[in-house]
């Protein structure tokens, strides 16, 4: 199974115009010799996710879906994205006309999952065509 190391997230502090942070997670993949030399492919996902005592959810679409290969090289990725406050206010704040009674602090990590890929069969069907196609046509 490949590895995922050193995972690395953070937000900017500064709020943009359109409501949205910048958000960044840097990690790296590394893969066996045997996912080398079969050239494994993985379905890749970054999720936000909020930590929280009871459950952990996820915080809205993926920062990134998409396949890598498996390569002899370590792999290092960093994707940034803009993201909207309402997606990293993950404990919600309480706000009465305007002013901020309650302000929660809200604690996100990102989540890097590798998921071996297996192709499936592919079926796909034509238009139905009608008529007499017998001997007696």
């Amino acid at each position: 199974m490949p590895s995922i190391a050193n995972i690395t997230l953070k937000i900017d502090p500064a709020l943009q115009a359109n409501r949205k942070r910048k958000v960044s997670v840097s990690y790296t993949l590394r893969f066996t010799p045997a996912e080398e030399l079969a050239g494994s492919v993985f379905e890749e996902r970054v999720q936000l996710r909020g930590d929280d005592p009871i459950f952990d959810n996820d915080r809205g679409t993926p920062l990134l879906t998409g396949f890598v290969k498996a390569t002899p090289n370590n792999v290092s990725r960093t994707l940034t994205k803009m993201v909207s406050q309402s997606v990293l206010d993950e404990d919600g704040d309480t706000i009465i006309l305007g002013v901020p009674i309650a302000v929660l602090r809200d604690e996100l990590y990102a989540r890097v999952t590798l998921k071996p890929f297996h192709p499936g069969n592919a079926q796909g069907d034509s238009n139905v065509v009608k008529g007499q196609f017998g001997p007696g046509a």
